[in-house]
């Protein structure tokens, strides 16, 4: 079974090293099309998408190329949905299992749920900006297969 997800596009022009693929919307991959992330580009339903992508096989314009997600990518992204979140919260529940004050006015588990709290909020931060930082740069987890 393979981790990728694959798309058809056409190659609209040559940027360098790069090619510039026009996808249209109902083949465009899901980073483009969720609203998963605010941060991610969000397109019209009907709006073409460009993707930047490393021209290995010297496509040329006009030409229909098969793109790839690679799977690095769907790690990435699983690690800001859920994983760094998730340890945010372990976190912070630690925390205030090892760090706690003698007295509180409050009882010791509600001090370990309020600080993972914390540490799930310093998790999401953490995701967001590392979403943002991804789609900065979508050319890295593109890559083409082959000219159809």
């Amino acid at each position: 079974m393979s981790m990728t997800a694959q798309s058809n596009g056409k190659v609209e022009t040559l940027d360098g090293n790069y090619a510039i693929v026009l996808m249209q919307p109902q083949r465009a991959p899901s980073r483009y099309s969720l609203a998963l992330f605010p941060v991610m580009p969000l397109k019209a339903r009907n709006e073409p998408v460009r993707i930047p992508v490393r021209n290995d096989l010297d496509a040329k314009p006009g030409d229909l190329v098969e793109l790839s997600e690679t799977s690095s990518f769907l790690i990435q992204l699983s690690a800001i949905q859920y994983g760094i979140p998730g340890l945010g919260f372990i976190a912070g529940l630690l925390t205030g299992y090892v760090l706690h004050p003698q007295s509180l006015a409050i009882p010791l588990e509600l001090y370990q749920f309020l600080l993972g709290l914390g540490g799930l909020i310093l998790g999401g931060y953490i995701g967001y900006k590392w979403a943002k930082n991804l789609a900065s740069k979508p050319e890295k987890f593109y890559r083409m297969e082959r000219v159809l």
